[in-house]
């Protein structure tokens, strides 16, 4: 095999090695996609009023339940808060409306993020995009500068014929 098949079954491998771990870990495979179940969700407000939530629920992963952080929940400021008083943590947990409490997620063994835009680690696709296109030109370049040493260290089939 050349130098330059091995390069490309090396990429070709290291690539499908990643995009299958990064399948694996965000859930959706083996596994397709599951539903969570929505236990609490808390709510608080920053000093510019702005409302932060965090939720916490349980869902089926390898025939196993899990429990853990829920990403992404859309919770509302129309949802009922249950108790006047807040946490330790300063957070008042609201009432899970049913149309909220069993979303579609991706989910690992720690945590599951909904499929909304808002809740999925999108940080991975710019990342991503970013070390294809560094792998694509390293290959490009060492590929491009392999065949320039190529062709000066050999000689020509017309100069070996002649002696000097």
């Amino acid at each position: 095999m050349t130098a330059v098949k091995v390069r490309w079954a090396a990429i070709v491998v290291v690539g499908l090695g990643l995009l299958g771990m990064l399948t694996w870990s965000a859930g959706s495979w083996p596994a397709d996609q599951t539903r969570a179940t929505v236990d609490h969700c808390y709510v608080t407000h920053d000093r510019l009023e702005a409302m932060h939530s965090r939720c916490v629920g349980n869902w089926t992963r390898g025939g196993r339940g899990r429990q853990g952080p829920i990403h992404g929940v859309d919770v509302k400021e129309s949802w009922k808060v249950i108790d006047d008083e807040p946490n330790s943590a300063y957070e008042w947990e609201v009432a899970v409306p049913a149309s909220a409490r069993q979303p579609r997620v991706l989910a690992d063994t720690r945590q599951a993020w909904t499929l909304s835009p808002r809740a999925l680690p999108w940080g991975l696709v710019p990342a991503g995009l970013v070390a294809l296109l560094a792998a694509l030109a390293w290959l490009i370049t060492t590929t491009v500068g392999h065949r320039g040493r190529r062709g000066a260290c050999r000689p020509s089939p017309a100069a070996s014929g002649r002696s000097a």
